[in-house]
């Protein structure tokens, strides 16, 4: 009887949709000098290889534009010219179920301030208003946005909504040197340095603190001024923050954010009564989040209460998978 309940309950699990299924969109931008060409290109290619190796995200949704129109990776689709671009929005949109993740990244220079901001493309750029237009399309969907290009930050208290998280390497348009961050934020994707948790996962907030953490040293190590200051936006208040902590206000939509489209079962390995322990602990995470965002509105002893025992609850599921996984 056992073993039917299982297999039933596994079947169910298997059936289920992905918790997010992910389409992405990488544009590296005109280098301009051979050097950012290369370096562009270099980061494009890690950047789409670990998506599909780290996350497993089908090679069908991830597109990669660049100026390397002799690229053979099975990711790149042309050159990053804007008509490419939007091209390859309208295909996501096509694709794109309601509910699943869109992330758009760019990669390369920028320039402008405010409702001028626009990243450097072949041929005409693409603007702010660009963007915006092409964000509102997917009303539906969890969208991120990571403006990884020089004078970046002019471009989220235009971009930022809720729903969204909004990423960029600089705090204004006025941080025009080239961006250090950028290279961090692809290798916190890419290479196992990034998960602080020890969740076998990195989240988009993983990613940006470590990557923010990695740009200040290398200023610091040459006792240089910091002249990029990268910030988020993912509650849609526009007040965007250098250091989101994910336990309150800014970072909370960033910290469950993951390019993986993971469920209880891939996270069990496909045992039954493991995936069934795993989606448990899923909801809790989602139930401490909640409680969270709800702090200022709720009464501080009923809000202290329920927070303490849904952490108390999350803390033994935790402890019951590692049992069940045989982990100290």
């Amino acid at each position: 009887m056992r073993r039917t309940i299982a297999a039933v309950a596994f079947a169910l699990l298997a059936a289920a949709p992905l918790r997010a299924q992910t389409q992405v969109l990488i544009v590296g931008g005109l280098g301009g000098e051979p050097k950012f060409v290369e370096r562009f290109r270099m980061l494009g290619a890690e950047l789409s290889g670990a998506l599909h190796a780290r996350f497993g995200i089908p090679d069908a949704s991830i597109a990669w534009l660049g100026e390397d129109s002799t690229s053979r990776d099975p990711r790149y689709r042309g050159p990053s010219t804007r008509a490419a671009v939007e091209k390859q929005i309208e295909a996501i949109k096509a694709r794109c179920a309601p509910g699943s993740q869109v992330v758009i990244i760019f990669i390369g220079h920028g320039a402008g301030t405010e409702a001028e901001s626009r990243i450097s493309l072949p041929g005409p750029d693409v603007t702010v208003a660009d963007v915006k237009r092409w964000m509102d399309g997917f009303p539906q969907q969890r969208l991120a946005f990571v403006n990884l290009t020089s004078a970046s930050g002019d471009f989220l208290p235009i971009i930022a909504a809720p729903g969204r998280v909004v990423i960029t390497a600089t705090k204004t348009g006025f941080e025009r040197n080239e961006s250090r961050f950028a290279e961090f934020f692809v290798k916190a994707l890419s290479q196992d340095v990034a998960d602080v948790d020890k969740d076998s996962r990195v989240s988009l907030l993983e990613a940006f603190r470590y990557a923010a953490r990695e740009t200040k040293r290398v200023y610091d190590n040459a006792a240089k001024l910091q002249t990029e200051h990268s910030q988020l936006d993912d509650d849609g208040s526009k007040q965007n923050t250098a250091d989101p902590t994910g336990r309150g206000g800014q970072g909370m939509l960033a910290r469950r954010f993951f390019l993986d489209a993971r469920t209880a079962v891939t996270a069990a390995g496909g045992d039954a009564a493991l995936a069934g322990l795993y989606s448990q602990k899923f909801e809790l995470e989602v139930q401490v989040d909640s409680l969270r965002s709800r702090k200022a509105s709720t009464p501080k002893e009923k809000y202290e209460s329920d927070l303490e025992q849904v952490l108390i609850d999350l803390a033994r599921k935790s402890r019951e998978i590692r049992r069940a996984e045989g982990r100290p």
